[in-house]
């Protein structure tokens, strides 16, 4: 797959998330239960402080962060757009292989500036959100960012749950709007995740088994179900509607 301009994704959702939440600091956001949209700003503006602490060197790690105190009011909004564009600055000035730091297996700064860009991503959305009508991620970003659900974050909830007799479930996601897209499903726009309960993990990968469930729409509303932004009903789902909810399930503990 073309890697996103993870840096562009970032500057561009950056600036979005803050020009959403211009004039509306005090209302709640939907996806983020009792969180205001100020307590969104000061969360996404103290994760960039605590990331670029960590491409430069002056943290560690976690135990070596000294979090920031984000301003009240209007002035939150300042300290948050000088914060981003800080951030953009270190990231795209580091070297992507330079190792560093990080809560995954991959270590270097190219699985920071994905991880920052994508963050700020879906919080933006949250941010639109909060006021009504938010926008449709860009397709491209919103592919990576299944991409980087499924290989990174699924991981991380730990084995599946279920009875051997669930060995096989396979889902099978597609985005209809991603073109010529490569994935790490091998396929365009596609990916094929293997539940595997004797295995203890997931697999994200070519498999010729049947599919138990395939789900079909377009990738800004994938990637919204799969971090639970959104119901179902942008999506297509063919086959086993109680796998695809078990999936989900799952997937929330991550």
């Amino acid at each position: 797959m073309e890697t996103p301009d993870h840096i562009a994704v970032l500057r561009g959702s950056g600036a979005v998330l803050a020009d959403a939440a211009r004039g509306h600091l005090d209302r709640p956001v939907p996806a983020c239960p009792d969180w205001t949209v100020a307590d969104l700003v000061r969360h996404v503006g103290v994760t960039h402080h605590f990331w670029r602490s960590i491409v430069t060197g002056e943290a560690a790690g976690p135990r070596d962060h000294a979090a920031p105190r984000p301003p009240d009011g209007d002035a939150l909004l300042t300290w948050y757009r000088e914060g981003l564009a800080e951030t953009v600055r270190i990231l795209a000035d580091a070297d992507p292989a330079e190792p560093r730091w990080t809560w995954a297996p991959r270590k270097d700064v190219a699985f920071i500036r994905r991880r920052v860009a994508q963050e700020t991503l879906v919080h933006a959305w949250d941010a639109q959100d909060s006021r009504g009508g938010p926008e449709d991620l860009p397709s491209g970003a919103a592919a990576d960012g299944i991409d980087e659900f499924l290989e990174v974050i699924l991981p991380l909830g730990g084995a599946p749950r279920g009875a051997p007799g669930e060995e096989r479930t396979t889902l099978r996601l597609r985005a209809v709007d991603t073109g010529d897209v490569w994935t790490v499903g091998r396929g365009a726009g596609a990916w094929r995740v293997r539940r595997s309960v004797s295995e203890g993990g997931w697999t994200v990968s070519p498999d010729p088994s049947p599919d138990t469930v395939a789900v079909e729409g377009f990738a800004s509303d994938l990637l919204l179900v799969l971090w639970r932004r959104a119901d179902t009903f942008p999506t297509r789902v063919a086959g086993d509607r109680e796998a695809f909810a078990r999936f989900l399930e799952e997937a929330e503990t991550a």
